[in-house]
């Protein structure tokens, strides 16, 4: 009996022992777990305050409208960049808020590819008054050729053209030899521009038109026509939104339909549009031994867009 007695206190002993062991473990683990989730609670919040702490200092971005002083000084403050020593013209005006900047506008640039845009609209003035045909045979003449872009230039040579395929031509690939098909010589087309300048009121110095030489302001006037009667002119406002070579107001501004013509010879680029959007508005940058011309003038297109989109 005194051998069973031992045994059984033996075993309470040891079972209780084992007990005691386990507890010890399972509330060790807890404790542990228990120090885990704190710390990592602690972690999270420390987390969440460096959040917000970032967020209160990162600049808050908002829309928001100028007046025209403010709007003045943020087209200075970006052009400011680009000027240097270079000749920078332009004209910004908006269609929808009636809001309008310039700077050099009435400097004389060498205007390159950019006149085309008088001679298109003057032809479709004739056609719709039905002193022309676009179905009209314009004769091809191989003292018309001249370097550059368009089908007609680089294609195999046609007898005559169709008059609308010659003025796409000029206009959406910006084709030399169309533009000689239709105005003939540099006389011819100069005196081509001053009366229809004339015809909308503008004075265009014989001796500048020579020189193929106009200002941003000029221009201002053409485009402003082809803006309000754009419903009179739809082929020539295809044909501008369908170019896409050297048409840097487009790259600057992929997200709307521009209407834009190029134009380029020496040191002058320049680029001229009518941008679409929620606020119509034109733009025309003119520029002389501007740097890097190209993604300048695609640069300020996009910024000048910025601005028309959040504070206008």
């Amino acid at each position: 009996m005194k051998r069973t007695g031992k045994r059984i206190l033996k075993f309470i002993i040891e079972s209780t022992a084992v007990i005691l062991i386990i507890y010890g473990v399972f509330s060790a683990g807890a404790q542990i777990k228990a120090r885990k989730d704190a710390i990592k609670q602690q972690e999270l919040a420390q987390q969440e305050a460096q959040n917000e702490e970032n967020k209160q200092e990162e600049p808050v971005v908002e829309n928001k409208k100028l007046s025209e002083i403010e709007l003045n000084e943020a087209m200075e403050n970006l052009l400011e960049q680009y000027k240097g020593n270079n000749e920078i013209g332009i004209v910004y005006k908006n269609f929808s808020t009636g809001y309008r900047y310039a700077q050099e506008d009435k400097h004389y640039f060498t205007a390159a590819s950019t006149i085309k845009v008088i001679y298109a609209m003057k032809i479709y003035d004739r056609i719709r008054n039905g002193e022309l045909s676009k179905d009209a045979d314009i004769y091809y003449n191989p003292k018309f050729l001249e370097e550059g872009n368009g089908q007609i230039t680089n294609n195999t040579k046609q007898d005559s053209y169709k008059l609308d395929y010659v003025i796409q031509n000029m206009i959406q690939y910006s084709d030399n030899t169309a533009t000689n098909m239709l105005m003939g010589n540099s006389a011819t087309a100069s005196a081509f521009v001053v009366k229809y300048l004339s015809e909308m009121g503008v004075t265009l110095p014989q001796v500048e038109a020579q020189k193929n030489r106009i200002t941003p302001a000029m221009m201002e006037v053409v485009w402003t026509k082809l803006y309000k009667e754009r419903d009179k002119y739809p082929e020539l406002l295809k044909y501008l939104e369908d170019s896409d070579d050297g048409e840097w107001i487009k790259e600057g501004i992929p997200d709307k339909k521009v209407a834009s013509k190029y134009g380029a010879i020496e040191t002058n680029y320049h680029d001229t549009a009518l941008v679409f959007g929620d606020k119509d508005y034109m733009l025309l940058i003119y520029t002389n031994n501007l740097n890097n011309s190209g993604q300048s003038i695609k640069n300020i297109a996009k910024k000048i867009d910025e601005i028309t989109n959040k504070n206008m």
